[in-house]
């Protein structure tokens, strides 16, 4: 392998990459870099090989010619995406380059000479609550007109903190979730993780804008871990709490937060038609209002909530 070759490792790919990134301010500031990883999940040839195939379909749709693009796929890691390219317009880069051929470099600190005419397609790192790879998809949209990306699961929410929201200049055209062992390891070895497959295009980010049910119903996040405590001063003036993480059965609405398992959930304080909206949410399936995520629980948004509420008819004037 051409790591070996360079006699690189994981601690020189790691330095290169603080550095750049301490030079050039990338990580937010409560990122401790120390513990921030390389995160090497391989895509699998086939899995690649379908995203591709997709890709190339949605520019056919548009009219777009695939043979006038320069490909970009940054890290590289096994090259699963970049075998496929066009061989006079491709770009692998890594901070731990596998190939000869592969930029050694990181990603976010990188840029083509070319500002547009540009595909950025792979499989980034995700890091802690999404913030790497969506550091990769803004860092891809300052170039890119199309970017197809293998993202976390958090990008599918429609919750308010959601990444899918932050991504600047582009504008979400498709989204699919990819089978369960869609990754290896840098051993070869089979890794089971949810993910999505996207495609972003060059245009306005409106995933944002959305009816409110504000007027009927107040939600407020409620945790109890140390680190993240909130929500205890509206405790008392809630109707209803709802659990946020579930597995199979869905939760139901309970009276007290001590009945909410895993120490986080929403508090809700209904304002208006308590008894009609107190029936209404009682009857919604959660798992259709719920996000699969990566370890195969579900996660219940404040934004599923406010839709379960909108869907039944409970909208602001």
């Amino acid at each position: 392998m051409y790591a070996e070759d360079l006699l690189l490792n994981h601690a020189d790919a790691l330095d290169l990459r603080n550095r750049q990134w301490t030079q050039s301010r990338i990580a937010p500031s409560w990122v401790d870099l120390s513990e921030v990883g390389l995160d090497q999940f391989f895509t699998t040839p086939h899995v690649a090989a379908d995203c591709y195939a997709e890709m190339r379909r949605f520019l056919a749709e548009r009219g777009d010619d695939a043979s006038a693009f320069d490909y970009i796929e940054p890290s590289a890691g096994s090259g699963a995406f970049y075998d496929l390219l066009p061989i006079e317009r491709r770009t692998g880069i890594d901070v731990l380059p596998l190939r000869r051929d592969f930029v050694r470099s990181d990603f976010l600190t990188w840029s083509p000479e070319a500002k547009q005419g540009n595909i950025v397609i792979g499989n980034p790192p995700f890091g802690y609550r999404a913030w790497l790879a969506l550091a990769f998809v803004n860092h891809a949209a300052k170039f890119a007109d199309h970017i197809g990306m293998i993202l976390p699961m958090a990008f599918q929410s429609d919750g308010k903190g959601s990444p899918k929201h932050r991504v600047k200049g582009m504008a979400l055209q498709s989204s699919r979730i990819l089978p369960p062992e869609s990754f290896v390891d840098a051993m070869g070895r089979a890794v089971k993780v949810n993910a999505l497959w996207q495609i972003w295009s060059k245009g306005e980010n409106t995933s944002a804008h959305r009816v409110s049910c504000s007027d009927w119903v107040e939600l407020f996040t409620v945790d109890q871990r140390k680190e993240r405590l909130c929500g205890q001063a509206k405790m008392a003036d809630a109707d209803w709490f709802l659990q946020r993480t579930f597995y199979h059965e869905p939760p139901s609405l309970v009276k007290s937060f001590s009945q909410v398992r895993y120490v986080c959930g929403y508090g809700l304080i209904i304002k208006r038609a308590k008894r009609e909206i107190t029936k209404h949410l009682q009857q919604v399936d959660w798992l259709q209002y719920s996000n699969l995520a990566a370890h195969n629980c579900r996660h219940i948004s404040m934004y599923h909530i406010e839709r379960a509420l909108v869907d039944g008819g409970y909208v602001n004037a």
